[in-house]
């Protein structure tokens, strides 16, 4: 279960290991499924997309085991925005029996050989502020602001294929002005690059008013940012929690995959990969998968 405040990059994660698992697992013939229950009516059109993806027909939990069961190969479901159907009143029981279903198949060693279930499904979700309160227990990773590291090699990434370069003063203002924040460091990223293009543009004046006009919803920046400085009495790092509807679109869009250097790419592809040969195990190897990225991601080398 992946869970932070708006904006900080969870669904840039969840996509990431959506389309990577595959390659990192060795497993070319994986099914990754990607849903943002965000959009999803209720439990039948939910168990009705997975079942239809995986080639059955059905809308019910039993059409959904039988599609599982029936699936030649792996299966990864990545859920989206969980915390909109658990507030609907129908994210539980998905969520709480997708979660019996991955256990059960779940592989395991008993005295040498490994014993697995009929059912071979791994299970990732994304939940905005605390994570559900559900039956099934779920690992977490918790994500946070960037540190002066993640910051310098997002605006290395945001600026790649340019002939613009930042200098270490200008990663240093982006990191003060975004609080770490992932989507204020695209904003304000995105207006320094229009600096550089533009000199007479005045990028910290322009980025603070469209932080205060439209700021990310449930996650306003601190107050002293606005003043010119950033009080430690002015809160969180967006460390913590946070409620709140889901952010809107950002300005520009900056896959989070391309953030991490080739360095830590592989650090986190090579633990997964040395899980999996040594436990022959996808749901154990995923879920190193995910912890390292996210790692990566939400704190500081």
């Amino acid at each position: 279960m992946i869970a932070g405040g708006p904006g900080v990059g969870k669904s840039s994660l969840l996509t990431h290991v959506a389309q990577s698992a595959a390659a990192v697992l060795e497993e070319p013939n994986l099914d990754a499924l990607y849903l943002d229950l965000a959009v999803i009516d209720g439990t039948a059109q939910c168990y009705k997309l997975i079942v239809e993806a995986l080639g059955n027909a059905g809308s019910t939990a039993a059409a959904l085991e039988v599609a599982l069961l029936d699936a030649p190969d792996p299966v990864l479901i990545c859920l989206d925005n969980v915390n909109s159907a658990v507030a609907a009143g129908w994210g539980e029981e998905v969520l709480n029996r997708l979660g019996r279903l991955a256990r059960s198949g779940a592989a395991f060693r008993v005295g040498g050989p490994v014993v697995t279930g009929d059912i071979d499904l791994l299970l990732v979700a994304a939940a905005e502020g605390q994570p559900p309160a559900l039956s099934e227990n779920y690992a977490g990773v918790a994500l946070g602001a960037f540190a002066s590291t993640e910051v310098r090699l997002l605006a290395e990434a945001y600026l790649d294929g340019t002939d613009v370069v930042f200098s270490p003063g200008e990663i240093a203002s982006l990191e003060r002005l975004s609080a770490g924040h992932a989507a204020y460091l695209q904003r304000a990223a995105y207006h320094l690059y229009l600096a550089h293009i533009r000199p007479e543009y005045d990028w910290q004046t322009a980025y603070l008013e469209e932080a205060r006009s439209t700021p990310i919803v449930g996650s306003p920046l601190p107050p002293g940012i606005f003043e010119g400085e950033q009080s430690g009495s002015e809160g969180s790092r967006y460390g913590d929690f946070g409620g709140g509807p889901l952010p809107g679109e950002l300005p520009i869009h900056i896959d989070m995959a391309g953030v991490r250097d080739v360095g830590l790419v592989l650090l986190a592809c090579t633990a997964a990969l040395i899980c999996y040969q040594l436990f022959d195990n996808l749901f154990i190897a995923l879920g190193v998968l995910v912890f390292a990225i996210g790692t990566i991601i939400a704190f500081g080398r």
